[in-house]
């Protein structure tokens, strides 16, 4: 690893402003004005760290970012990525020197993981079965599904998994290292580690893990840590570490990420987790039950039956619930929660409220309805074009309105993967664009749903 001095840096970033002033289409004393007053703070193997003192001057220079990289390429003969910092950034990163850096990055690499969160505990339906099977797969052959990516909404258990896989290491194979961390922690742990010139040491730790479980991938939008992640990430994956990642959408539909890093999240095993269907949300109610076994409060068949109804889209708010109704009970003390009191206690819930609005549900059914067709056969694998364009239609219609993710639909449509659904989705652009009797049809069905 090169170390540059202050007056090399300097020598190099005079080198660079003076290329750049032949290439950019500025007049001189705009050129002076947005980069006048910045200077190069470091090179790294991988990266040169540019500082500016405003907001607007970093998203100005950030427009030039593959000319800047180009020009530093011809300057110091390697090819190395470019950031842009602001000075208060520095300024807080310098804050934490070098005596104490230990001392920050541990409360990131501190174990979090939470005990309470196993493969035991975590019920299994059919809308999880896959990844809760993936999940348990990486444990017994570490690095066969690698990344492991497993993508769905909030609060449907992907942070369960995660937690699950660590405590099971931990438990199963201690001499092996993992490390659970969130995504936006690693965000300030990466950038922390640029602008305290301490890049090498903190990829030198991150790769003694072994397992490498990030949560919430898609809040990884920072720019100017993806070049050390992406560095970081092939090298565990060229010593088969084990990495696990979570996210709400697919990873071919993560917005704000350099695509070379999608494509290697999308290099290993995807699988989808979705809401739980009633018997599963019903099962994780009973789940949560077997610990309140001591509050010696009765509660009716039919108020699981309600729960598990109408919260099972969100485990959190399913599990909520019933926390929300044992202290209701506590605080009331009927004689038994029957329907009635269950009703009273949620009549306000905004979840409660909104059962009137546009579900993918009712898109099935209604184009069922309009075509004359069973909800199994529009969720069949039929090709039949009797079956198909209906299908394609009730499709198009729930990204239209609904706005959900590909991945999320086909889960809606015998789960399909999402790539068959964006194909079905383009398809049905095209006919509508095509044939008058598609936009016939699609125009009575949005007004059967009232759209």
């Amino acid at each position: 690893m090169v170390h540059y001095t202050e007056g090399q840096l300097n020598d190099i970033y005079t080198q660079v402003l003076d290329h750049l002033k032949k290439i950019l289409n500025f007049r001189d004393e705009e050129f002076k004005y947005w980069f006048g007053n910045s200077y190069l703070f470091d090179i790294d193997d991988d990266f040169a760290s540019i500082v500016v003192t405003t907001k607007v001057h970093k998203t100005i220079i950030t427009n030039f970012i593959e000319e800047i990289a180009t020009v530093f390429e011809q300057i110091i003969g390697k090819k190395v990525g470019c950031h842009i910092f602001l000075q208060a950034e520095i300024n807080q990163s310098i804050k934490i020197s070098k005596n104490n850096l230990s001392d920050f990055d541990s409360k990131f690499f501190n174990t979090k993981l939470k005990e309470e969160y196993t493969f035991d505990n975590f019920v299994t339906g059919k809308s999880n079965r896959d990844a809760e099977a993936a999940a348990r797969a990486v444990c017994y052959y570490p690095g066969q599904y690698n990344p492991l990516f497993i993508f769905g909404n909030s609060g449907l258990g992907k942070t369960h998994l995660l937690h699950a896989i660590g405590n099971f290491i931990h438990e199963n194979n201690p001499e092996l290292r993992v490390l659970y961390i969130y995504s936006e922690d690693l965000v300030t742990l990466l950038i922390n580690a640029m602008t305290t010139k301490t890049v090498e040491e903190l990829k030198d730790k991150i790769l003694t893990y072994d397992f490498l479980l990030i949560d919430d991938i898609q809040r990884l939008k920072q720019s100017t840590s993806q070049e050390i992640f992406f560095n970081i990430y092939n090298k565990l994956m060229n010593e088969n570490k084990q990495i696990v990642i979570t996210s709400d959408i697919h990873p071919t539909e993560l917005k704000g990420i350099e695509n070379r890093l999608i494509s290697r999240f999308s290099s290993g095993l995807s699988v989808p987790i979705g809401s739980p269907e009633f018997e599963t949300a019903k099962a994780i109610l009973r789940k949560k039950m077997e610990g309140r076994q001591n509050d010696n409060i009765m509660i009716n068949e039919e108020v699981l039956d309600f729960l598990a109804t109408r919260f099972s889209s969100d485990v959190r708010k399913l599990e909520g619930s019933l926390n929300e109704l044992f202290f209701k009970a506590i605080l009331y003390n009927p004689e038994v929660i029957d329907l009635e009191f269950v009703t009273e206690i949620f009549k306000d819930d905004p979840q409660i409220k909104v059962e009137s609005e546009l579900t993918a549900a009712q898109i099935k059914q209604v184009v069922c309805e309009f075509y004359g067709l069973t909800k199994s056969q529009i969720e069949s694998k039929s090709r039949t074009a009797t079956i198909a364009n209906p299908r394609h239609i009730a499709i198009y219609l729930c990204r239209k309105h609904l706005n959900m993710p590909f991945a999320k639909i086909g889960m809606e449509f015998g789960g399909r993967d999402h790539t068959t659904i964006m194909s079905s989705y383009e398809k049905m652009k095209k006919m509508l664009k095509e044939k008058d009797t598609f936009q016939q049809a699609l125009h009575k069905i949005e007004r059967k749903l009232g759209v």
